[in-house]
């Protein structure tokens, strides 16, 4: 049997950490666009690299941030909804889904708190 001696990223991790990166490149293309000015989307971007990084490398900062910052987002998608349209439903179900991914399964505990794995 041949030894691994790197652990492999659980699935709801690296959904999780992609969904970051795609955030982050519509983030990308919304800033070029009429978004918010190029330093503050340019902050917004790496933040959210820096983030999925975080996800998958199994930092317990990252995944704390992470939820942090997807319910505030949750919060304010459901208070300040104005829009029905699939965007504004998209900032709502987006960071929820995240938040459900990190915090739900129990693969994605393990990850985070380097407990062994289950045999």
């Amino acid at each position: 049997m041949i030894e691994q001696s790197q652990r492999r990223v659980p699935v709801p991790v690296a959904a999780a950490s992609v969904i970051l990166l795609v955030a982050a490149a519509l983030s990308a293309s919304m800033m070029f666009g009429s978004g918010p000015s190029i330093a503050t989307g340019l902050i917004g971007v790496l933040l959210l690299l820096a983030l999925a990084y975080g996800l998958w490398r199994g930092s317990g900062r990252a995944r704390f941030w992470t939820t942090i910052l997807s319910t505030v987002s949750v919060v304010y998608g459901v208070v300040a909804i104005t829009r029905a349209d699939a965007l504004g439903l998209l900032q709502i179900v987006g960071p929820s889904v995240i938040v459900g991914l990190l915090l739900v399964p129990a693969s994605s505990r393990r990850w985070f708190h380097d407990l062994p794995a289950e045999e």
